[in-house]
Parts: C-alpha cells; sequence; structure tokens
C-alpha cells in the first residue's frame, strides 16, 4: 500500500484559470472551511490540519484540492541547465525527461513512485539524501508562480541561476505546506547526474562508535553524495551502521572508500549489492510507515535522542534513522502522535507529519513550533481572508518578555 492509498483522491480543477475561480468563489462565499492544495498525495499527513483556535471554538475545516491536472514540461534547454514545469507535474516525468539528457535534480526528491509531484515536493520542502553533497531544495529552485489568497496569479523569481530580483519569494514557498498560496509553475536548476555511484557500509556496533565515526567521515576532504545512519534492523541487523554512497568512477570510488577505511579504524567497511543497495536507498528516501515523522535536528544530539526516546514506542516497533549526516531525524511508527508530539515538545524539537494513522488526532505540525514573523506577516499580506488553511506557529518571543 502506498502513502496515497490513505486519502480518497480529491477534485482537480482543469487549469489555472479554474483555480482562480474556484478562490475567488471562496473567499465571496466568506466560508470558515479552508482551502489546502495538494498534488498527488504523496505525503499525505501534509494536508492534515493544525487547530490553531482556542479550546472554545469549532475545529477547523478543511477541503482538499488538487493541482494534478496542471502538468507538463513548459521548457527545457539541456544546454542552460533549467527546467520549468507545471506544479502538478509528477516527479517521474521530471525525472525521467532530465535522465535522457544526463541531467537530474541532484537533492533525491522522494517518493517519486509514489505519484509525488514537484509542487508536493516544494510545498514539502523534504530534500532527500543528496542534499549532503549538493544542497536542498532551496538551492535549487529559481522561480515559482503561485496564486494567493484573493486568487491573483504572482510570479516570482527569474530563470536564470544568478538573480536578485527583490523579495526571494521562490524560496519561501519550499516547506510553505500549500498554507501561502497554490503553486502554479517553477523553475530549477538542474546538474550532471553522478557517475556510477556506489554503495558502502560502515558497521559500528554501538552508538558511540558511530556517532564518532560520522563526525570523522564529515570532516574528511572528500566528496560523499550521501551520508545517512541508521539503528540496527534497518540495514544491518545488530549494528548501527552508516550508509554511505560514493561518487564514481570504480578508480576514484576506490580512492575515497580507502580513506575512509583508514579513518573509521577496525569498523568493517563493506559494499552493497545494487540489489541491497536499491532497497536501502527506498527505504531511506520514502520513509514508509503508517507513521512518519520528518523532524530537523543537529548532530550533536543524536546520542540524547536515542537515549530519552519514548519507550512506549520502541516497544511498538517504531524505528528511526538520522539523515544527512545526523541533521535530521526520521521516525516511523504506527498508532498515535500524542507521546512523539509531548516528547518533541520536552526536547524543544519540531515534527512534521509526512503519514499519520486514521486514529492520529494531530495536524501537520507537532511538536514545539517557533514563531516566524516574517511568514505570519506575508500569510496575512497575500492571504488576508484566509482562504489557505493556517500555519502553526508558537508564540512571538518578544511577547513573552513583555508579558514577564
Amino acid at each position: 500500500m502506498t502513502p496515497a492509498s490513505a486519502v480518497p483522491d480529491p477534485e482537480a480543477p482543469e487549469s489555472v484559470r479554474h483555480w482562480t475561480d474556484l478562490i475567488r468563489d471562496w473567499k465571496a462565499s466568506s466560508s470558515s472551511t479552508h482551502l489546502i492544495p495538494v498534488g498527488g498525495c504523496s505525503k499525505p499527513g501534509l494536508s492534515r490540519v493544525n487547530n490553531t483556535e482556542s479550546a472554545a471554538s469549532e475545529p477547523v475545516s478543511t477541503q482538499r484540492y488538487s493541482t494534478r491536472n496542471l502538468s507538463g514540461i513548459l521548457q527545457y534547454d539541456p544546454s542552460e541547465f533549467t527546467i520549468s514545469v507545471a506544479s502538478g507535474t509528477p516527479l517521474e516525468e521530471i525525472m525521467a525527461a532530465l535522465s535522457e539528457n544526463g541531467q537530474t535534480l541532484p537533492f533525491d526528491p522522494p517518493r517519486a513512485q509514489f505519484g509525488a509531484t514537484i509542487g508536493g515536493c516544494v510545498a514539502s520542502g523534504w530534500s532527500g539524501p543528496g542534499r549532503w553533497r549538493y544542497g536542498g531544495l532551496r538551492d535549487f529552485i529559481l522561480a515559482a508562480s503561485f496564486l494567493d489568497g484573493l486568487g491573483n496569479e504572482v510570479h516570482t523569481g527569474a530563470p536564470v541561476v544568478k538573480n536578485a530580483a527583490g523579495f526571494d519569494f521562490p524560496k519561501l514557498m519550499v516547506g510553505s505546506l500549500g498554507r501561502l498560496g497554490v503553486l502554479t509553475r517553477l523553475t530549477f536548476k538542474v546538474f550532471p547526474q553522478s557517475v556510477e555511484p556506489n554503495t558502502w557500509v560502515v558497521r559500528c556496533g554501538d552508538l558511540a562508535s558511530a556517532t564518532l565515526h560520522m563526525q570523522t567521515l564529515t570532516r574528511l576532504p572528500v566528496e560523499l553524495d550521501a551520508i545517512e545512519l541508521c539503528q540496527p534492523g534497518m540495514t544491518d541487523l545488530h549494528d548501527w551502521s552508516i550508509v554511505l554512497r560514493v561518487p564514481g568512477p570504480e578508480a576514484v570510488a576506490e580512492s575515497i572508500m580507502d580513506r575512509v577505511q583508514r579513518n573509521v579504524g577496525e569498523a568493517e567497511v563493506r559494499r552493497l549489492s545494487e540489489e541491497h543497495a536499491e532497497k536501502s536507498w527506498s527505504k531511506l528516501l520514502h520513509v514508509e510507515g503508517e507513521v512518519s515523522v520528518r523532524i530537523p535536528m543537529t548532530p550533536r544530539q543524536i546520542e540524547t535522542v536515542v537515549q530519552t526516546f519514548p519507550s512506549e514506542l520502541t516497544e511498538l516497533g517504531w524505528r528511526m534513522h538520522f539523515g544527512l549526516a545526523g541533521n535530521v531525524l526520521f521516525v516511523t511508527g504506527a498508532g498515535d502522535l500524542q507521546v512523539l508530539n509531548f516528547w518533541l515538545i520536552e526536547h524543544g524539537l519540531a515534527g512534521l507529519v509526512l503519514n499519520a494513522g486514521d486514529a492520529s488526532t494531530h495536524g501537520t505540525q507537532i511538536g514545539m513550533w517557533r514563531h516566524d514573523e516574517v511568514v505570519v506577516r506575508v500569510a496575512k499580506a497575500i492571504d488576508p481572508h484566509r482562504c489557505f488553511a493556517p500555519l502553526l506557529f508558537g508564540e512571538p518571543l518578544h511577547t513573552k518578555r513583555l508579558e514577564t
């Protein structure tokens, strides 16, 4: 079962014009229901609403509409290393077109095989393991067109690599979760595909050794495409392991791994077969599960996170892995998110719900979300009638200081 199967297919306006009419009719009706644009529904947890109203008020009501009819590659010149696409275009279609010319989006857009769209990829702000070497989605988006809360189409950025065209709306839309507008057209810079990458695993035994070796590898003057840290049972049955994607050609990869081996001491280093590597990267890239949550963090927090992770979730079979050399935590399991939510708040962490079980009563954002005054003010300006579902933010820090 794919993540998309948990969400019924929403209605899909036929064109940008139909989207415009939908938003303007929504505004005119003064509806208390909020609009949430979605793509292929490959990350259904991202379209769950957070009830930011007071406990005495009615729960926030939402309705989903899909951009899947806004599809197609609009402009692509391989020699320019840029591509412009409609927001509802499936990632698989884009990656196939780029691959024919030896190019790719190197930040590894997740869940392409589940029908994810490029607009949903931007709205989620979720970059895959390739972000370690090449940078994240924000580093590749050049221009974005979107419909605001009044039904106006706004064109921002420019389809050139070097640009200084005012407020950087394209990057603001990365991770916006469809709460700031309906993306209609997107432009990216692209890179050549990595040459013959292969996958190696460093078996580290315990967590302390794994974190120490990972810190060592991140400081080496070698180019690794990806560095992921996995708990026992993911790529190795018994040991904490570091999974490396090493670029080719073969002579270069062997030179890199010789240096890796010298720096990890007695830890076992082995190359995975193509079949094993494909299964491992699929698991690490797509983060499948009835419940799956993405949690930004820092490598220094790894040992604390593992030691304090709720035992009741561990006993229920919840799993974790650390992406981007420990800069993001992914947890998967089954059941409600209440225990995880309390744990995140206790440790000052924020979680983004990619998948959520039917029993869950939580929205897309759980844990401790901090106030972002820029996003709050932009949202009020481009969506004054609150057509789109609200984002969840904490209280402004200056308000708390005044109260104190």
